[in-house]
C-alpha cells in the first residue's frame, strides 16, 4: 500500500459523489460543530468587554439580544436554503441579487471568516486545554499546528470520514454542557468577589459604549450559520429540507446554551481572566475539580478543534465555486482523489498555519478580527434576499421580503457596531484585505476573460491557421550542451522536419566545447554546429539573440522551431542533482519580450532514464 493511500484513503470513483451526502444527524456534527463551540468563548468575550461592575447587571440581556438576532438571521436563511439548493450561500445570492461587486465583497468577507475561524477555534480549543493543564502554556503553537494537521488530513480523506471524526466530540458537548446548566440552575448562588460602591458607578455614556462593545464581541457566537447554506449539495436528499431541519435545530441547541452558561457565569460571580477560561470556572464550580470536570475541558478542546472542520467544509465549497466563475483560480474547482476540494483545503490550512504562528496562538489577539466578515456577509445575503422575494412574488412573498428587509438592517446595525467597537484592536486589517481581496479577484476575472476571448474562434483567423503549405521547410534549431543519447534523438527528429536545422552550443567551458567540436568533426554529421561566445558566461541570452536573427533569415519559412533534448531522471527527487538547462531554455524562450506575434514552435525531447527507479 502507497504511503499516500494509508494517509488520505484510496481514491474514490465521481459516481461515488453521491454516497459522501450527509443526513441530518451527521450533517449537525459537520456544519454545526464552529457555531456551537462558540459559547466556549463568546460568553467571556462578552463579560471581558463589560469589566467587573457591568458584568453584574448586563450579560444576560446581551445574551438574549444576541439570540434574537440569531434566529431573525436563521429565519432569512430558511428562504436561502429553498432558492438556492445548489449552495454557494451569501456569494450566490448577492452576485445574482445585487450584482458583481457585492457578491465579491461577500465572497472576501465569507474567506476572510472561514480563515479566522481555523484560527480562533485552535487557539480557544488549546486554551482550554491549558486551562486544565497549566504546565502545557508553553506548547500553544504546537498542539495548534498538530491539531490543524489531523483536521486538514481527516477533510482531504472525505467528507464522511470527516463526518466520523466530528460526531463524538459535538454531541458529547451538547450533552455535557446541557448536563451543566441543569445542575447549576439548581445550585446556590456564588458569593460576588466585590462590592460595589458608590465611587465605582460608571458614567452612563461610557455604559453604553461599553455595552455595545460587549455585544459586538458575543456576536463572534453567531459565526458559522453561513457553512450551511454554502453547504446544502452535502446533504442527502431532499436538501433543502434537511439543511432547514439541520438549521433550526442547530440555532435552538446554539442560543440553549449560550444563554444558559452566560446565565450560570453571572449566577457564580464569575469573573474572567488570562489563566482559565469562564466555561472552566464554570465547569469547576458545578463538578468540582474531578473526571466530570476534565471531560468537559476535553469535550470543551474537543469541539473547538473540530470546529476548525466547518471552515474546512465551507471554504473549499466557497473555493469552487469563485473557481468555476473564473474569480480565482480555476484548480480550485477541481474534486481531488477522495471527492473532496483538495486544492482549498491545503490553502486554508496554510494561510491558518500562518496566522497561528504570527498571532503565537492567542485567542484574545484574534478575536477583535472576529465576526466583521461573517455580519458583512450577513447583510449583503439577506439585502440580496429581499431583492429576490421582491422580483419573484411568490406566496406570502410580502412577508418573507419584510423578514429578509428586518434582517438585513439588524445585522448591518451590528456591523457598525462591530466596526466602531473593534477597529483600534485590529478590525482596521480586516477592513483592508477585504478590498484587497476583492480587486483580486477582479483582476483574476478579467485575465480569465481576455484569456478566453483571445483564444476564442469567433476572433478570427482560422482559417490562416488551417492552411498547410506545400513542400514547406521551416527553420530548425536545436540546442546542444553535449553530444548524448538524448541529443542524437532531438537532432534525428529535427532532420526530420526539414533539411534547414542547425546545432547550437554556447560556449561557457571551452574544454567541453572543444571537446564537443571533435566529436561533432569525427562523427561526420550533416547539420552545421554553430558556437556561440557568452563572455558573461549567460547560456539564455546568447542563444535566445541566435535565434531571433534566425527569425529574420527567410521571413517566410516563419519563426525558427526549436528542437531540444531534455533529461528526465528515475526518480523525481533527481531533478535536484542536474541543471534543467532545457527548462531553462524554455522559460526564455516563452515569457522573454518579442514583438512578433507569430507562434513560436518549442519540441522537447525527453530522454528517460531507467535506472534510479
Amino acid at each position: 500500500m502507497k504511503i499516500s493511500s494509508f494517509i488520505f484513503g484510496n481514491p474514490l470513483k465521481t459516481e461515488n459523489l453521491v454516497l459522501e451526502r450527509l443526513d441530518k444527524v451527521k450533517a449537525l456534527a459537520v456544519f454545526s460543530s464552529d457555531i456551537l463551540s462558540s459559547v466556549a468563548y463568546a460568553t467571556e468575550a462578552v463579560f471581558l468587554s463589560l469589566g467587573i461592575v457591568l458584568s453584574m447587571s448586563f450579560p444576560i440581556p446581551i445574551a438574549l439580544t444576541i439570540s434574537g438576532l440569531l434566529f431573525i438571521i436563521i429565519c432569512s436563511y430558511w428562504q436561502t436554503l429553498r432558492a438556492y439548493p445548489n449552495g454557494g450561500g451569501a456569494f450566490a445570492v448577492a452576485k445574482n441579487n445585487l450584482g458583481e461587486f457585492c457578491g465579491l465583497i461577500t465572497a472576501a468577507s465569507l474567506s476572510v471568516d472561514y480563515i479566522l475561524t481555523v484560527a480562533v477555534s485552535l487557539s480557544a480549543g488549546t486554551f482550554a486545554i491549558v486551562s486544565a493543564f497549566p504546565s502545557l502554556s508553553n506548547h500553544v503553537v504546537g498542539i495548534c499546528i498538530t491539531v490543524l494537521s489531523i483536521i486538514a488530513i481527516a477533510n482531504l480523506r472525505g467528507t464522511r470520514s470527516a463526518a466520523g471524526v466530528l460526531a463524538l466530540p459535538t454531541y458529547g458537548f451538547i450533552s455535557m454542557i446541557f448536563l451543566m446548566i441543569v445542575i447549576g440552575f439548581f445550585m446556590p448562588e456564588g458569593t460576588p468577589k466585590f462590592v460595589i460602591s458608590e465611587e465605582k458607578q460608571i458614567p452612563e455614556s461610557v455604559t453604553i459604549l461599553l455595552v455595545l462593545r460587549a455585544f459586538a464581541s458575543g456576536c463572534a457566537a453567531l459565526t458559522g450559520i453561513e457553512s450551511i447554506a454554502g453547504g446544502v449539495a452535502s446533504f442527502k436528499k431532499p436538501q433543502y429540507k434537511n439543511a432547514r431541519i439541520t438549521l433550526v435545530c442547530m440555532g435552538l441547541i446554539l442560543s440553549s446554551m449560550f444563554v444558559g452558561i452566560t446565565y450560570l457565569a453571572h449566577k457564580f460571580c464569575i469573573v474572567p481572566n488570562y489563566s482559565e477560561t469562564v466555561l472552566s470556572q464554570i465547569a469547576k464550580t458545578v463538578f468540582g475539580d474531578n473526571i466530570f470536570y476534565y471531560v468537559v475541558q476535553f469535550l470543551t478542546a474537543g469541539i473547538l478543534f473540530m470546529a476548525v472542520n466547518t471552515s474546512f467544509a465551507g471554504f473549499p465549497r466557497l473555493a469552487g465555486v469563485l473557481a468555476k466563475e473564473k474569480y480565482i483560480p480555476t484548480r480550485f474547482a477541481h474534486l481531488g482523489d477522495r471527492l473532496a476540494y483538495s486544492n482549498g483545503i491545503i490553502a486554508l490550512a496554510i494561510v491558518a498555519f500562518l496566522l497561528i504562528v504570527f498571532f503565537k496562538g492567542q485567542t484574545q489577539l484574534l478575536l477583535p478580527l472576529y465576526a466583521l466578515g461573517v455580519f458583512t456577509s450577513f447583510t449583503l445575503s439577506q439585502a440580496g434576499m429581499f431583492r429576490f422575494l421582491c422580483k419573484e412574488k411568490g406566496p406570502h412573498w410580502k412577508i418573507k421580503a419584510a423578514i429578509s428587509a428586518f434582517g438585513s438592517v439588524a445585522t448591518f446595525v451590528t456591523l457598525l457596531i462591530i466596526v466602531e467597537s473593534k477597529f483600534l484592536d485590529g478590525a482596521w486589517m480586516v477592513l483592508i484585505l477585504i478590498p484587497t481581496l476583492f480587486f483580486s479577484f477582479r483582476k483574476i476575472n478579467r485575465k480569465y476573460t481576455e484569456t478566453n476571448k483571445e483564444l476564442d474562434l469567433k476572433s478570427g483567423g482560422v482559417s490562416e491557421l488551417l492552411i498547410q503549405k506545400e513542400n514547406f521547410h521551416p527553420k530548425v534549431v536545436v540546442p546542444v550542451s553535449r553530444l548524448h543519447r538524448g541529443t542524437l534523438k532531438a537532432l534525428k527528429f529535427a532532420q526530420s522536419l526539414s533539411d534547414d536545422v542547425t546545432a547550437v552550443v554556447v560556449n561557457v567551458d571551452s574544454a567541453e566545447t572543444e571537446r564537443l567540436k571533435l566529436v561533432w568533426r569525427s562523427m561526420n554529421f550533416s547539420v552545421p554546429l554553430v558556437i556561440l561566445g557568452s563572455p558573461y558566461r549567460s547560456v539564455v541570452n546568447p542563444f535566445l539573440d541566435f535565434l531571433f536573427e534566425q527569425d529574420e533569415r527567410d521571413p517566410e519559412k516563419g519563426k525558427a522551431i526549436v528542437v531540444m533534448s531534455s533529461f528526465v531522471p528515475g526518480a523525481f527527487w533527481q531533478n535536484i542533482l542536474h541543471n534543467q538547462t532545457a527548462r531553462i531554455f524554455k522559460n526564455g524562450m516563452l515569457y522573454r519580450k518579442q514583438e512578433s506575434e507569430q507562434t513560436r514552435v518549442i519540441v522537447e525531447i525527453p530522454y528517460q532514464m531507467k535506472l534510479g527507479r
